[in-house]
């Protein structure tokens, strides 16, 4: 098994279009690349992020407690960002 480091905007990227498994959410990632095209920095991201997905199993992929990294919703009552 191979060590793989994310930092903590992969980390955020995962977490944003996170999925029921590892596949499913590399195919999310691969799916809005020609959508973030325009954005180089996003695009970049995108694009370093998923070759280390692959390099991922299941289990590494769900050890990686993609919950904290979820950005915050707004309060529907009152606007206010919340977990």
């Amino acid at each position: 098994m191979r060590n793989v480091r994310f930092d903590e905007l992969e980390l955020i990227l995962m977490a944003m279009f996170e999925q029921p498994t590892l596949k499913d959410t590399i195919q999310v990632l691969t799916e809005i690349q020609p959508l973030v095209a325009e954005d180089a920095e996003m695009s970049a991201l995108v694009q370093q992020t998923i070759p280390k997905m692959q390099r991922l199993n299941e289990h590494q992929f769900k050890g990686l407690e993609l919950e904290w990294y979820k950005p915050e919703e707004p309060n529907k009552k009152t606007g206010v960002a919340e977990k």
